[in-house]
């Protein structure tokens, strides 16, 4: 992969002053891309692998990047398509695997404590949960639930009207809650 320098403006830009570098989008959100894969992703993807992923559709895209939305919020649609199609992919891939958590399995149980094991479980629970719910339900709960982010940042996020975004948190945590009560039954 070629990266870029913080001298090297980007090809195909009109104003190479103003548009941002990719070793300085990668210095400064590759944290916070890698967070977002693995609570939008959930514990059976490769965290690593995709935002490797992201970052190489960042750098293939950053010159078209207008700066018509914030750049964490055009980081988070890249991320969010990246992590929905791995997702897709993978559940193909289980279709053809035979049944198993081995991803989840830890080689030795005996060694991990009671909490270890019951917080793993719920972890669990929790991933084949948001797993049932649709991508943009599992979004709004991950950034409000998981990142704690405020209305105002989920709705730049997301990309749409801050009051709309109360209505997507009410809703995906009501399904969130009917998957979950089903869960806790089966």
């Amino acid at each position: 992969m070629r990266v870029l320098s913080e001298a090297q403006p980007l090809a195909g830009t009109l104003d190479a002053v103003a548009a941002p570098r990719f070793e300085a989008v990668y210095r400064e959100h590759a944290m916070t891309v890698a967070r977002w894969v693995a609570r939008l992703g959930g514990p059976l993807l490769d965290v690593e692998d995709v935002t490797h992923d992201v970052f190489v559709k960042v750098q293939r895209e950053l010159p078209k990047f207008r700066g018509d939305a914030q750049l964490t919020t055009w980081l988070f649609t890249m991320t969010a398509n990246t992590v929905r199609t791995r997702r897709r992919t993978e559940a193909f891939r289980r279709l053809f695997r035979a049944p198993s958590d081995d991803a989840l399995d830890v080689a030795d149980e005996s060694a991990l404590a009671p909490e270890q094991l019951e917080r793993r479980d719920a972890e669990r629970a929790l991933y084949r949960v948001l797993d049932k719910l649709a991508e943009r339900d599992r979004q709004v709960l991950v950034l409000f639930e998981l990142e704690g982010r405020s209305g105002r940042e989920v709705a730049e996020l997301l990309q749409v009207k801050e009051e709309a975004v109360w209505v997507l948190r009410h809703r995906a945590k009501a399904r969130f809650a009917k998957h979950m009560q089903e869960e806790v039954r089966s």
